[in-house]
């Protein structure tokens, strides 16, 4: 999940968290100096230079604990804490030492480094324990969010399932009717009828399933681009590479982008271009990549998802839903445009 909390706002959100525990906490710790000296400009001197000190030696475990470590179980943090809390202390104690060394001050003596031992643990444990805590509130509501955007989804795949499934039967029983008249010498058009039966037939079926095999969802696409190649003839190359192993996909994920190369890659293109998807299975993942050559894309990538067409968008947020996966978008040198994403094996 921390993917979804490596963005500047987060970094802008634990920062602020950071400081403010750091200021709040120095003030407490500085009170007593406060009562017993009374309020000057040594005393927020001083003040300052703690907040300085301790924010410059808490920063490098902020960054190691949540960005570095982020993707490690929480246990294992907590117990990395440990290793991270002597090199807070060390940091500490070296910073203030080459402070009093140009402020002029007396060196810290062995027993002052140990008497402020527990002051600083105590307040790194208050500090990033605050932090924790603001990490799992906003885990929870991005969970909550991800559950709201999986029921959304859900129930419009319900609503499509049951328009699909409004009188299936007479789709079929036309088609069947129109292969069926086709004069016998035309038998490559019944061939074209019976491609677009089965292109139907899979995507009637798929509305009831959550997962389909890998090969069946390639062999829709292929019979798909089968279908679009009569329309663009010589115009229209494709390949399709998979493994031979069994892997599991959602249905009907890789038609709008298919879909999406068509329109945007081929159709525009006078002499057209390829389609390629590719499937690799590599670390316990499902790595799939289309790549379409024609007419040259000259927009930004992110610009894609902002375009009329919902593909490439409604694929995105099934795949950040589903497997927390981005779908990569990437243009090549020569126009060409790359769509890239994984899924667990």
């Amino acid at each position: 999940m921390q993917q979804v909390f490596k963005g500047n706002k987060a970094t802008q959100r634990e920062i602020t968290l950071f400081v403010f525990c750091l200021v709040v906490m120095s003030i407490l710790y500085s009170t007593p100096r406060l009562f017993s000296r009374g309020f000057s400009p040594a005393f927020l001197r001083d003040l300052a230079v703690d907040c300085l000190i301790m924010a410059l030696a808490g920063l490098p475990v902020w960054w190691l604990q949540f960005r570095l470590w982020a993707y490690r179980p929480m246990q294992q943090r907590f117990t990395l804490h440990l290793v991270t809390a002597l090199l807070y202390y060390g940091l500490w104690v070296a910073l203030y030492s080459l402070y009093n060394r140009l402020a002029g001050l007396p060196a810290m003596t062995t027993v002052q480094i140990f008497q402020n031992t527990g002051p600083n643990l105590l307040f790194y444990i208050q500090v990033f324990s605050s932090l924790h805590i603001d990490l799992f509130f906003r885990e929870r509501e991005a969970q909550h969010q991800r559950e709201q955007e999986l029921k959304e989804l859900a129930h419009r795949a319900e609503i499509n399932a049951l328009k699909a499934q409004i009188q299936p039967h007479f789709l079929f029983n036309t088609l069947n009717s129109i292969s069926a008249s086709v004069p016998a010498g035309q038998e490559y058009t019944r061939v074209l009828i019976g491609r677009l039966a089965d292109t139907f037939r899979y995507a009637l079926g798929a509305t009831r399933q959550e997962l389909v095999l890998l090969s069946q969802e390639l062999d829709f696409i292929r019979t798909y681009l089968l279908l679009e190649q009569e329309r663009f003839g010589k115009r229209l190359d494709f390949s399709i590479d998979a493994p031979s192993a069994p892997a599991l996909i959602p249905p009907m994920l890789l038609q709008p982008l298919v879909e999406n190369a068509i329109k945007h890659g081929i159709e525009p293109s006078v002499d057209g271009g390829k389609i390629s998807v590719t499937c690799v299975q590599q670390e316990g993942k499902t790595h799939i990549r289309i790549e379409n050559t024609g007419y040259p894309y000259t927009g930004a990538a992110e610009d894609m998802f902002h375009g009329e067409g919902v593909g490439l968008s409604n694929t995105a947020r099934r795949l950040q839903s589903q497997y927390e996966e981005k779908l990569q978008v990437t243009v090549k040198p020569y126009g060409g445009v790359v769509v890239s994403f994984s899924l667990p094996s």
